[in-house]
C-alpha cells in the first residue's frame, strides 16, 4: 500500500471515532441540578436598608465644561455619580490625574455630597 492510502485510512479512522464519541456524548442523559442549599429569605423593597450616598475614597476637583465633567483625582479610585433624586448613575473608574466624563445628559448629579448641573 502506497502511503496516500494508508493516511487516507487513518484519517478516516480518526473521524470515525471522533463522530461516534460526539454521538455517544449527545446521548447523555441530563442530569437535573441539585436545588440550593441556602434557606435565605430575599427582603422585599420596603425592608432593604436605606444607606447615604458613597463618597469617592480620595477628594477630587470637579468642573464642568460644556456637557463634559473634568474630574481630577490623585488616586485610582471608583466616583460614584448620582441624579439629583439619589439613584446611582454611574460608578466610574478613576485614574490619577485628569479624567473625563463626555455625553452626561443634561441635568443635576450628585457627587460627593456637590450639585454639579450640566447645561
Amino acid at each position: 500500500m502506497n502511503r496516500t492510502h494508508l493516511s487516507l485510512r487513518y484519517t478516516t479512522l480518526v473521524l470515525f471515532i471522533l463522530a461516534s464519541t460526539w454521538a455517544w456524548a449527545d446521548r447523555q442523559p441530563v442530569q437535573p441540578l441539585k436545588r440550593d442549599s441556602l434557606n435565605v429569605k430575599a427582603l422585599s423593597w420596603s425592608e432593604l436598608p436605606q444607606g447615604q450616598m458613597l463618597q469617592s475614597a480620595h477628594p477630587v476637583k470637579l468642573s464642568v465644561k460644556g456637557r463634559s465633567l473634568r474630574i481630577t483625582s490623585r488616586h485610582e479610585q471608583v466616583l460614584p455619580i448620582y441624579t439629583n433624586g439619589g439613584t446611582l448613575y454611574l460608578a466610574m473608574q478613576l485614574s490619577p490625574g485628569v479624567n473625563w466624563l463626555n455625553g452626561l445628559p443634561r441635568g443635576h448629579y450628585r457627587i460627593n455630597n456637590r450639585t454639579i448641573k450640566i447645561k
